[in-house]
């Protein structure tokens, strides 16, 4: 079995907040592995610092050398004024490079260059690497690829960048959220490429379903640690479970002896003056195992009771664009009380960016949106 990955005693903290400490894993080739943790717990940094795009306070990553690696971060970026295909070549991996390099030296003439450069072109499969491109971003559903990336939604660019890191073949795919944005006709095309194409994977997703069918493996960050599972997101909530079972039935047991041992650290000093230290040391390591409360990952919400008017939001003759793209013309709607609304479109056709214009956080070409005087 080939190491792709080692971690070893890694730990990151911001300030007095410590995400995780002393991880220790590895990845090796054929592994699918899903990294499942509560929000806010360090799932994208340990992405990120696995690749190298921050750092960590303590411990070791070691890849195998020469390894290729494709990454697909949660909020992708490009260069604006460049195409969708352009950005298909605005990367550093070994393909891009090489295909840049043969350019130079075919505008240069260097000869020797050129035919030291055509053997790389040949090792790689570079030469068909724009068909491919083309491709993968037509399964994606992104067909105009003279498209300035600026002008595409943010659904859109999530996919020229899912790509752009697959279009590079790499041997260890990270995956942050890789099917936000995608529709279950393109969910589906991802997960038989992925089969099909052997690939050692890290992911993070929320997508439960795509997790049972594509992972073999999942690993867990709970409490600063990471537990590990050999099987599906289905296998993982089985063992979970069990344990939290164990976890929640030592505790029970730490409780019951700490009455005992309560009573006797009450006692006065003289009483226990006689008694092995270990004891009142190992009192306080029970007191805090006692103390342990596993928490599910409940969501609480606060809720607060006020007047709110009839009138949620209205939208008036709203209308909005982005280049060639139009996603609202003269939009009308008065949204009231207690109305529950789902907004349905293609990828791309301006569901999120309806929300951002609601939100205040992207204004339209035309038309206004009034918000109740009353809503929060």
């Amino acid at each position: 079995m080939i190491s792709f990955l080692q971690v070893e005693g890694l730990t990151k903290s911001f300030g007095d907040l410590v995400l995780f400490e002393n991880l220790t894993f590895g990845i090796f080739e054929g592994d699918r592995i899903g990294l499942i943790a509560k929000n806010g717990t360090g799932k994208t940094t340990l992405l990120n610092i696995i690749t190298g795009k921050e750092d960590y306070d303590s411990g070791n990553v070691v890849y195998r050398r020469d390894l290729r690696i494709g990454y697909l971060p949660q909020d992708p970026h490009f260069p604006e004024g460049i195409t969708v295909l352009e950005a298909c070549f605005h990367s550093d991996s070994e393909v891009v490079g090489v295909i840049s390099a043969y350019e130079e030296a075919l505008i240069s003439g260097d000869s020797g260059r050129i035919e030291e450069l055509v053997e790389q072109m040949d090792h790689l499969k570079a030469w068909d690497y724009e068909y491919r491109a083309k491709q993968i971003l037509s399964q994606l559903k992104i067909n105009n690829f003279d498209q300035k990336i600026e002008h595409l939604s943010g659904g859109q660019l999530k996919r020229v960048a899912l790509a752009n890191v697959l279009i590079s073949e790499p041997q260890l795919l990270i995956l942050d959220e890789p099917t936000n944005h995608l529709d279950l006709e393109m969910t589906e095309w991802l997960e038989e490429y992925l089969k099909r194409n052997n690939i050692t994977l890290l992911m993070v997703t929320h997508d439960r379903y795509f997790l049972d069918r594509v992972c073999s493996s999942i690993m867990e960050i709970d409490k600063r640690s990471l537990y590990s599972y050999n099987g599906n997101y289905s296998y993982y909530l089985e063992k979970r479970q069990e344990r939290i079972d164990a976890q929640n039935a030592e505790v029970a047991r730490a409780n019951n002896l700490l009455r005992t041992e309560l009573d006797w650290m009450r006692r006065q000093p003289q009483a226990r003056g006689s008694k092995a230290k270990y004891r009142i040391d190992a009192f306080y390591e029970l007191e805090k195992k006692a103390k342990q409360e596993h928490d599910m990952g409940n969501v609480k919400l606060d809720v607060k009771s006020s007047y709110i008017g009839s009138k949620i939001f209205e939208a008036k003759h709203l209308s909005k664009r982005f280049g060639d793209v139009k996603i609202l013309e003269d939009f009308n709607y008065i949204f009231a009380r207690y109305e529950k609304m789902g907004i349905i479109g293609n990828n791309g056709a301006g569901k999120s960016s309806f929300i951002k214009m609601l939100m205040g956080q992207l204004q339209p070409d035309s038309g206004e949106i009034e918000i109740g005087e009353t809503v929060r």
